[in-house]
């Protein structure tokens, strides 16, 4: 990559942001795909569920990022708003999505998971534009390392160049081989089966797990600026309590299985 594209191009007076451009055609694919799976599961009003916790996603990631940044955002109050330019947060948007999923289940009086596990696929098509949008961005870089398969010249978001680990490249190509893997699984077939109760329950805590065990480990790789606790990024604690939320969730799941 010889450049940054924050800017892919411009319509008139507008400028059309890649980040923005990226991740929108990320929704309009994982909506696509979340309405293929939808007609193999009688998951009544599932269009309600998914813009709720789209909704719900998008402010938390943009509550997120404002909260890192509130000495920035104090002085500039008018630029709260302006989503288009990106400044999201990716557990953020994990936690206000699920938040209000769940809220939206619970006011329906619908079980979570199965819910859940329908969305699974978009939410790995998501965090992978995610990361694909931080490739044309310039964010989440790898740092320095040495010259190798995994490592480039690329830029950081102040447009450095250094020999870096590929960690937006790392991180698409990662989820979406999970995405494949699970969509072929043993697992992702049972939760179409009728005669196995509850078993849809199972792909949403394991898209869960995987998914933070590789962002965990990408965080290790990255470089670009994040508030520390006890040494480790925030967002390394967070993917870390994610994938164990995850596997308690996938417990619950066997236990309602064998149970039922």
């Amino acid at each position: 990559m010889d450049h940054m594209f924050p800017i892919l191009t411009r319509l008139g007076p507008f400028f059309v942001y890649s980040y923005t451009a990226v991740f929108a055609i990320g929704l309009l694919l994982s909506w696509g795909i979340t309405h293929r799976l939808a007609r193999q599961q009688a998951l009544p009003r599932w269009q309600d569920a998914a813009l709720a916790a789209l909704l719900a996603g998008w402010l938390g990631a943009r509550l997120g990022f404002v909260l890192l940044n509130w000495g920035y955002f104090a002085e500039r109050p008018s630029q709260l708003l302006q989503l288009w330019q990106g400044g999201l947060t990716a557990y953020g948007g994990l936690l206000g999505g699920l938040i209000g999923l769940g809220t939206w289940c619970w006011w329906r009086k619908r079980p979570f998971l199965p819910y859940a596990t329908l969305f699974s696929p978009a939410l790995l098509l998501l965090i992978a534009t995610g990361w694909a949008a931080c490739w044309f961005e310039g964010c989440a870089y790898g740092a320095e390392t040495t010259l190798g398969p995994l490592a480039a010249n690329l830029p950081d978001t102040f447009g450095v160049f250094a020999v870096r680990h590929q960690t937006q490249l790392l991180g698409l190509g990662a989820n979406l081989l999970l995405l494949t893997a699970l969509a072929y699984s043993p697992t992702r077939k049972l939760a179409h089966s009728p005669t196995c109760k509850l078993a849809n329950s199972h792909p949403f805590p394991l898209t869960l797990i995987l998914a933070n065990l590789i962002h965990l480990t990408l965080t290790f790789l990255r470089s670009d600026a994040a508030p520390l606790l006890l040494g480790w990024r925030l967002d390394s604690w967070l993917a870390l309590l994610f994938a164990i939320g995850g596997g308690m969730l996938l417990q619950y799941g066997r236990q309602k299985k064998y149970s039922g």
